[in-house]
């Protein structure tokens, strides 16, 4: 009949050693030995741990042995056979309650052995997550690509390892192709629809701890001339020489605020005749009493911040209307 053993647990603070099931007659016990963690080892809390182990046995081909890795009791991995030197590994995560780890191999006959290694759990901490490019509150347009770049670190995964989400208040979670760097360097780019996004950026590490950074982004549609339209004086009218005539106008742009257009009056007869900015509801004016007699075309060109230029006319005469020209 094969010979089992019944694995008494650790006592409390008592660290565990190598445990063998007694020797069955003509089978030597096989032997766990755990490489890392070491005893005591200082290990983050909820972090992805890779353990590594070997086995050997007497008597037996290293094939025909099963190991398990176990976490506080609970197996992990396996049951499952070591590799052609005898070498196992397992991806693990301890916590507060699961301190203890151990490797256990079993023969052909049931013979068992077992090493198990008690940890020093440590806290483990939040990713950092810094959103460095565009500045917030940034302009942009819905047809323009948008570059954005942030870092990322933690203190128990590498960056390349870290689960990064981008989110937008606007648009929910976006599909935007980025690149992570092993010096935590994270680039990627999107286009965003017309609105006032705040963009998010989650890291998650393999404790699951999760922090972010956002800022907001303002999206304008696309590029369009500024909008002109003189309204005073009237296109035609007369005035005398000397008379003080006020131009007036109202001017607007689908991005830029009225008083950051560039204007610039002109006269066919006198050339420039003013630059003067709007004011903030969007109108612009203008007012002079030295225009030359003659008949004038009087234009407004107002440029936006895309270099567009929208211009507006009328005509007007100074002097008498049969002054002419």
């Amino acid at each position: 009949m094969p010979w089992k053993i019944i694995v008494l647990p650790c006592l409390a603070l008592t660290a565990c050693t190598e445990t063998k099931s007694p020797e069955p007659p003509g089978n030597s016990l096989p032997t766990a030995t755990i490489l890392v963690p070491l005893d005591n080892q200082e290990i983050k809390n909820g972090a992805l741990f890779q353990a590594l182990g070997t086995v050997t046995d007497a008597n037996d081909g290293l094939d025909t042995l099963l190991v398990s890795w176990a976490v506080g009791g609970e197996v992990k991995c396996g049951p499952m056979a070591p590799d052609a030197e005898g070498n196992t590994q397992c991806d693990v995560s301890f916590g507060w309650d699961r301190t203890t780890i151990s490797l256990t191999v079993e023969d052909p006959e049931g013979a068992l052995g077992q090493d198990t290694v008690t940890i020093s759990l440590i806290e483990a901490t939040a990713p950092v997550v810094e959103i460095t490019t565009p500045e917030n509150n940034a302009s942009f347009r819905s047809d323009e690509l948008i570059y954005f770049s942030a870092t990322v670190s933690d203190g128990e995964d590498e960056p390349e390892g870290l689960g990064l989400v981008w989110e937008s208040s606007e648009q929910g979670l976006l599909d935007m192709s980025h690149t992570v760097s092993s010096d935590g360097a994270v680039e990627g780019s999107i286009m965003l629809d017309i609105g006032s996004h705040i963009i998010r950026l989650w890291a998650t590490d393999t404790s699951g701890r999760t922090s972010g950074d956002e800022l907001m982004v303002q999206i304008h549609e696309e590029a369009a001339p500024p909008e002109v339209t003189i309204t005073s004086p009237e296109d035609g009218s007369t005035h005398g020489i000397g008379d003080l005539v006020l131009f007036r106008a109202s001017i607007s742009d689908e991005l830029d605020f009225p008083n950051t257009l560039g204007v610039q009056w002109t006269s066919s007869i006198d050339g420039p005749i003013g630059n003067e900015g709007s004011d903030s509801p969007g109108t612009v004016e203008l007012s002079t009493t030295t225009l030359s007699e003659g008949e004038h075309l009087i234009s407004l060109a107002v440029t936006d911040s895309d270099d567009m230029t929208t211009t507006e006319s009328i005509v007007i005469t100074i002097g008498s209307a049969d002054t002419g020209m």
